[in-house]
């Protein structure tokens, strides 16, 4: 199951109800104390409930409400097919109809006194008179029903308590209403077992394991997250046959040797107080050999954790809280986990950064895992894409929650004062600038201008100092506000950005290439045709290059150049690992590299033969024909 909406009322800032989106990677930002961490902590409430990290009191109801009642619901897809109910019988929460009236699992969680009074699941369940109370009905009582409602017995030849439910409403002779309504599986003070009650008992199973690593922590080495895992670890290993029976060796050979010094002991009491000796024998109980081993970390130096740098300590910390966090969802065995983390970026480099981002964006990328973040750093938001983004306010004590609103991005560049990280120099100077997502593009577009007199008898790029050339960024947040400043500065624009098709996010610049070719007059946006520049480099020039064989065919246009060369590059290198076995760091860095060398130095060999037979000279030729008019 995963995470897709979260709701909040009367808990600490959020006074009416509030729903809040998630999707595989969600990154909410904003100013401090607007409510951010208070979303991470209400999830690991309704999660973990008493083995939350934070601390649940009374103090958490909303000031301005009267009532004392806290809501702190979920909404989850990915469903499981079938839960088990009556012991051994399998049905579905479809046949049971305890889902909502969009089809998937709600879980409403009620709060009083800092303690679960309530949970409820929200279904769209019938609520005609003879059907609304058969989940409360045991079998027996079921069989009168459907026998008092005329339903045949050979309907339902499970003869399980779901068999019958589902005939008698399936065989309803009257129209089935249905309204969303909550359906009570947990009450505080006892709840009468029925249907409900189980398959809620059986959903948690499938609920996803949740952690929380909060920003305001001392990052010692004697953290849990340290701790735990390393534990866990050293209670698996002391679990082994073969180990066990040699610490069981050197118990019995310790427990003999203090026997005979304690019977010694023993005789030598007799001697002196016969009837205290009597009193005593040897005890010997089991050894916690757990407790026996401890750990520290250290460098190559030995100099401990404790006494490096906050930035590494943190970095280190965030790594264990991951492997304990695994650990858990192992134990639990359930298939997914959410990651949640305050201001991930604390302490670090900005290298360091921008690495951790990019790993936790990979993580969300599987099918099992889940990442929520909070950051209110602008170097972190350029990172993220737009539709992860989530822009958390406070207006007149009410906490709103923006996402895929078509000003969040600029919302967002205005509340953490993200700036332009371009420099046009004298625009009185400048008649056009050129827009690309990086500086490969700026190459490649530089190297085949030259390289071909079609294009440079248009216009010569390397000598006309009427046009600049401008690497946008690749995050759409840089991307707007890099936009917005070339906007006020009143110049001509031409933009050109991949189409990223075949990949994960194709079409991700879309919508930017509309606005602003909406915008009209001298501005004009391309999206290529194929999936990126590097697919309109020849198959000849990559074949001379890199000894690397590969044929102009329909999949040209999607496929993925920069990797099918890395992936021949390390073939032919006779490496132990395949493609797949690479770190995603090491496949990153590879293909970064042939990406470089096929923008910087390859794309010099091209010619008008070449995108003729790519079927892309038309196409190229018309972007240097607009820069041309652009100028005049």
């Amino acid at each position: 199951m995963k995470l897709q909406k979260l709701i909040l009322k009367n808990f600490r800032a959020f006074k009416n109800e509030t729903v809040i989106d998630f999707n595989n990677l969600t990154v909410f930002v904003g100013q401090n104390d607007v409510g951010k961490s208070t979303i991470l902590e209400a999830l690991d409430i309704f999660f973990n409930e008493k083995d939350a990290t934070v601390t649940f009191d009374s103090n958490d109801y909303n000031v301005h409400n009267r009532d004392k009642k806290i809501l702190i619901g979920a909404v989850f897809t990915d469903l499981p097919d079938e839960v088990t109910v009556d012991a051994t019988a399998k049905t579905s929460l479809v046949d049971e109809h305890l889902l909502n009236k969009d089809g998937l699992v709600e879980i409403h969680k009620i709060f009083t006194s800092a303690k679960l009074k309530e949970t409820q699941l929200i279904a769209n369940y019938p609520s005609n008179s003879d059907l609304k109370d058969l989940l409360n009905l045991k079998i027996d009582e079921l069989r009168e029903r459907a026998q008092n409602l005329n339903v045949n017995s050979e309907l339902y030849k499970g003869n399980t308590s779901s068999s019958i439910r589902k005939a008698i409403i399936e065989n309803y002779s009257g129209d089935v209403i249905y309204n969303e309504q909550p359906i009570v599986v947990f009450k505080e003070k006892n709840l009468e077992k029925n249907a409900a009650k189980e398959i809620w008992g059986q959903l948690q199973n499938y609920l996803p394991t949740y952690a929380l690593f909060q920003s305001d922590r001392k990052n010692e080495e004697k953290d849990k997250e340290i701790q735990n895992p390393i534990n866990y670890a050293i209670k698996s290993i002391l679990k082994k046959d073969d180990l066990r029976k040699k610490l069981n060796e050197v118990k019995e050979e310790v427990e003999n040797a203090s026997k005979v010094l304690s019977q010694m002991t023993i005789s030598k009491l007799k001697e002196m107080n016969p009837e205290l000796a009597k009193e005593l024998k040897p005890n010997f109980p089991d050894p916690k050999w757990e407790n026996v081993f401890k750990f520290s970390l250290t460098d190559d130096n030995d100099i401990a954790l404790d006494k490096r740098g906050s930035g590494v300590r943190r970095l280190i910390l965030i790594s264990f809280f991951r492997a304990e966090a695994e650990r858990k969802r192992q134990e639990r065995e359930v298939p997914n986990i959410i990651y949640a983390l305050e201001e991930p970026e604390t302490s670090q480099h900005p290298y360091h950064q921008q690495k951790l981002i990019n790993a936790f964006m990979e993580l969300a990328d599987t099918d099992n895992t889940q990442i929520v973040l909070t950051t209110h750093s602008p170097g972190v938001a350029k990172l993220i894409p737009e539709e992860n983004l989530s822009l958390v306010s406070k207006t007149n004590n009410t906490i709103i929650v923006k996402r895929n609103d078509e000003n969040i991005i600029k919302e967002i560049a205005d509340t953490l004062g993200v700036l332009p990280n371009i420099d046009i120099g004298d625009p009185s100077k400048v008649k056009l600038v050129i827009c690309l997502e990086g500086k490969n593009d700026i190459e490649f577009l530089l190297n085949i201008n030259q390289s071909i007199p079609e294009f440079r008898e248009k216009i010569d790029l390397n000598n006309e100092d009427r046009v600049i050339m401008v690497p946008m960024g690749g995050s759409a947040l840089q991307f707007w506000v890099n936009k917005d400043y070339i906007g006020k500065l009143n110049l001509n624009q031409l933009h050109i950005y991949d189409s990223d098709i075949g990949s994960k996010n194709p079409n991700k610049y879309k919508k930017y290439v509309d606005a602003v070719n909406n915008k009209g007059g001298k501005n004009l946006a391309f999206e290529t045709k194929k999936r990126e520049l590097e697919n309109y480099i020849h198959p000849d020039i990559i074949k001379t290059a890199y000894d690397f064989e590969i044929t102009i065919n329909d999949s040209w246009n999607t496929s993925d150049i920069p990797e099918l060369i890395s992936i021949n590059n390390l073939n032919k290198s006779e490496s132990s690992k395949t493609w797949d076995e690479l770190e995603p760091e090491d496949q990153k860095e590879r293909k970064r590299k042939v990406k470089n060398q096929l923008n910087l130095q390859h794309s010099k060999s091209l010619t008008k033969q070449h995108l003729k037979e790519l079927n892309v000279y038309d196409e190229i030729v018309s972007w240097f024909a607009k820069m041309s008019e652009f100028i005049q």
